[in-house]
């Protein structure tokens, strides 16, 4: 019987990606080789394996039976060379990473080069987006979230927690007097994220207990930051994330305001379903991760033993 691997691969990635075209990016090939993988599979099986429209794919009933099986096949094959590289030495392989946006833009490229510097011949594919996805049925090895899910199979490490700070530009504090309390936030332009913020209700704690107000302000977003941008060219107060606030804080770009009122704090898990047999190369990213931020103890707030403050 012909060795069909490669079409089965390809099979997997058009319907893991999406598409023909997103299958070609994720493999290094053409989307004419992928089309012509997905042929062969089907003429040597003697039946159609998806529905092909203009706007969707969907797989036929053999499909998605035959799915299955390549997604088996395949991995197996890469369990088997990474098998051999871990004991040569070499880990090699793809890791599937997905995080939220401002996350990833402000820490995982630094991330990701210096991993690889370490491990050249492992491939990083990472995602960015705000939604939680079910890592297993996505095939994604590891995410980084704010708060978990209830899913029994996955191991969650903490990664530290968020805190907010509030902030605005130097030349926007010399024109409006800082706040003292969080109700004279009432008598300033807030810039709120509305995707964490919809109800504009920010809590703050402090020695007379817990406190909300509502932020009011003509400039509302979904993307941290870009709140960030807005803040430093003086639109108005914003309340960002420790991580995006302090390297503009640090530059002079940016300067803080009740200092004294705490934000609520949210936990930060690095996630991965759970495996009898961790592959090397999700381990060696994992610690990596993990080994990164204990390295950065002032981007997340964390106990002096490393562990997330209570």
């Amino acid at each position: 019987m012909k060795d069909y691997l490669s079409e089965m691969r390809s099979f997997a990635a058009v319907i893991e990606q999406g598409s023909f075209t997103k299958a070609a990016n994720s493999t290094g090939t053409s989307k004419g080789l992928i089309s012509q993988h997905v042929k062969r599979l089907e003429d040597a099986l003697g039946a159609q394996l998806l529905f092909r429209s203009t706007r969707k794919l969907e797989l036929t009933e053999i499909g998605a039976t035959f799915l299955e099986y390549c997604q088996n096949i395949t991995k197996n094959a890469d369990a088997a060379f990474e098998a051999v590289e871990t004991l040569r030495g070499e880990p090699v392989g793809t890791v599937r990473i997905t995080v939220p946006v401002s996350f990833g833009e402000m820490f995982l490229q630094d991330i990701i080069v210096s991993f690889q510097q370490s491990h050249p011949r492992i491939q990083i594919e990472m995602e960015l987006e705000n939604t939680f996805r079910d890592l297993q049925s996505s095939h994604m090895d590891i995410a980084i979230r704010a708060g978990l899910s209830d899913d029994p199979e996955q191991v969650a490490i903490p990664l530290g927690q968020l805190s907010e700070l509030i902030c605005a530009s130097p030349d926007y504090w010399q024109t409006h007097p800082k706040p003292q309390t969080p109700d004279d936030l009432a008598h300033h332009n807030c810039l709120v994220n509305f995707q964490y913020y919809k109800d504009r209700k920010w809590v703050f704690f402090s020695k007379d207990g817990p406190q909300s107000i509502t932020a009011n302000g003509n400039l509302r977003l979904n993307h941290y930051p870009l709140i960030r941008n807005a803040t430093v060219q003086g639109l108005g107060v914003a309340r960002l994330p420790r991580y995006v606030a302090l390297p503009e804080i640090r530059a002079g770009r940016l300067e803080t305001a009740l200092d004294e009122y705490r934000s609520p704090l949210r936990p930060i898990y690095l996630v991965y379903p759970y495996q009898g047999n961790l592959p090397i190369k999700n381990r060696l990213m994992i610690d990596f991760i993990r080994n990164w931020f204990t390295d950065r103890p002032d981007l997340l707030e964390t106990a002096p033993n490393g562990h997330p403050a209570p």
